[in-house]
């Protein structure tokens, strides 16, 4: 495997490049992955070139296991924003939640470095509602941290009903919950945001924002933010091009929306 991970990596150096001149607005990422699987084919320091390259100033990164969100927050702590995953492996990524062990996880890695919030984690339906997954809304009651699940409908009410008072990032906006789900939620929510990775329905055939979303988008711009969604080391390779996509579609919007959801409420989200 190491040998075409190497490859794309090697393929992709020279558009880093020839993209760099023209991401001129930059974006404060909200869902970035430093995994174990593109570790040695793309050491951290070099990890944090590419986001700059194509104007990535700021980034909410995880990784699993734990520990590359903090080797690239050692690599430069001014552009990464450490968000600790509670999975110890991938496979217990489908156990965590009802790990009786987890929060003494969360307290070890969190000792390391001065992690934000917890995410992104997977957990779904009724598995959002057990003694783990409250010990670590506690947690981040506790420590002002932020919640960044990525879950269903079901899910996510539950995570809301238990933290109505913490900060909570839905990953991918549910993927294709209705608009109108996610604006009732939103309203009734004030501490609910949406990051928009991977999102379905934002675009039509031509690349052009639908008009529902664009009216939404607008309606509710101080409570979006973008993400590349860095899941597999092709993500990376992508990076210029996904940053890219992410902008024409920004720019389809009105200039203080557009910054609001690129750059603004990340900041005001995560202060420096």
């Amino acid at each position: 495997m190491r040998l075409p991970v190497l490859c794309v990596f090697l393929c992709a150096s020279l558009p880093l490049v020839a993209n760099a001149g023209e991401s001129s607005h930059s974006i404060h990422d909200g869902h970035i992955h430093y995994d174990q699987d593109v570790w040695e084919t793309l050491p951290p320091a070099q990890a944090v070139q590419m986001l700059k390259d194509v104007n990535i100033n700021r980034a909410l990164v995880s990784a699993t296991p734990a520990e590359g969100a903090e080797m690239l927050y050692r690599a430069d702590p001014e552009v990464v924003i450490p968000m600790l995953r509670p999975y110890k492996s991938w496979r217990h990524r489908y156990l965590w939640f009802n790990d009786p062990d987890l929060k003494s996880y969360l307290l070890e890695h969190m000792a390391r470095v001065p992690y934000r919030g917890f995410g992104e984690f997977h957990v779904f339906g009724q598995d959002a509602d057990s003694i783990p997954m409250e010990e670590m809304i506690e947690l981040a009651r506790e420590r002002k941290l932020v919640l960044h699940p990525h879950t269903d409908l079901e899910g996510m009410r539950i995570i809301l009903q238990k933290a109505p008072d913490i900060v909570v990032i839905w990953a991918h906006g549910g993927f294709n919950v209705p608009v109108e789900t996610l604006r009732d939620l939103l309203d009734q929510y004030p501490m609910f945001y949406i990051e928009l990775s991977l999102r379905e329905g934002m675009l039509d055939d031509e690349q052009q924002l639908t008009p529902q979303w664009k009216q939404f988008l607008v309606d509710y711009q101080s409570r979006f933010l973008v993400g590349m969604d860095t899941y597999k080391p092709s993500r990376w390779a992508d990076l210029p091009e996904l940053a890219d996509e992410t902008r024409d579609w920004l720019k389809q919007l009105p200039e203080s929306a557009a910054a609001d959801i690129s750059r603004n409420n990340l900041d005001r989200l995560f202060p420096q």
